[in-house]
């Protein structure tokens, strides 16, 4: 765990994203939770040092970023997007049986499982005061159609969720391209002197500079092969990118991202063509 500002602490190292928790007079603020249930109880033994968690943020409705609301006795406030997402008849089983296959111990634990309904959602900008703590929550077309970016003017921290990763790019199959692009720009625009990513090591504005950087290269190449009068299913099999995001999941996943690297390329190629 690090402490990346007075208050402030970030976790990067658990299965999937960076959790993190922000202490204020008013109790704590959690942004995203952890997955696995042993890192969600190490996560929660020592943020009860420090206090009681009032609210959690969620930058998206993946699995890795909200199904650990569960294990914490909190509001929870997200996009109105998101919220649609959780609450979806299916997400249930989904996370029951995600959370058996990263760790089959945990099965029981799982049985009970449940989404926390949100007590707050927002469509395009929301603020939140808690105790002497500013929160902006900025709505961003990018990795989903709901990513959240998190904003602290006065402590000058930004949280991203997946619209930037510090250690590649994240999955595209439910990704807006153009629209990440235009996210990445707002950012720019931001104040700011940490930037704690969806994944990867906590950064800066040089490093979203450097994902953006990276994002543009595989929008370009993927111009090209469609240029050059190529195919879908061609590109799809010839255009690929290294998968850094999900490299320490288990075996017992790594077929599902194998897949999605077809699904992530698929929708590279239908953003570009419809556009």
């Amino acid at each position: 765990m690090q402490k990346i500002k007075d208050h402030v602490y970030v976790e990067t190292e658990f299965l999937g994203c960076n959790p993190s928790f922000i202490i204020t007079t008013d109790g704590i603020v959690m942004i995203d939770a952890p997955q696995k249930p042993e890192e969600a109880f190490q996560w929660r033994k020592e943020i009860q040092k420090h206090g009681k968690v009032a609210y959690i943020v969620n930058t998206d409705h993946h699995r890795d970023h909200a199904i650990g609301d569960y294990y914490f006795g909190a509001e929870t406030i997200m996009h109105e997007g998101t919220m649609k997402k959780l609450t979806a008849p299916e997400y249930v089983e989904l996370c029951k049986n995600w959370v058996k296959l990263l760790d089959p111990q945990s099965g029981p634990i799982m049985n009970h499982y449940f989404v926390r309904r949100p007590k707050f959602t927002y469509s395009s900008r929301m603020t939140l005061h808690v105790g002497e703590d500013t929160f902006e929550l900025i709505h961003a077309k990018s990795h989903t159609a709901d990513e959240t970016l998190v904003y602290m003017p006065e402590k000058k921290v930004l949280f991203t969720g997946d619209t930037v990763c510090t250690n590649g790019i994240p999955s595209l199959y439910e990704s807006y391209p153009l629209e990440w692009l235009d996210a990445l720009q707002l950012i720019e625009e931001l104040d700011f002197e940490v930037l704690v990513p969806g994944h990867g090591n906590v950064g800066n504005k040089d490093s979203m500079r450097q994902f953006r950087k990276e994002l543009k290269i595989l929008i370009n190449r993927a111009e090209e092969l469609i240029n050059q009068g190529l195919d879908r299913e061609t590109i799809i099999q010839d255009l690929r990118y290294e998968d850094v995001v999900h490299s320490k999941y288990p075996p017992s996943v790594t077929a599902h991202f194998q897949q999605n690297m077809g699904r992530n390329i698929g929708r590279l190629y239908d953003a570009l063509i419809k556009k």
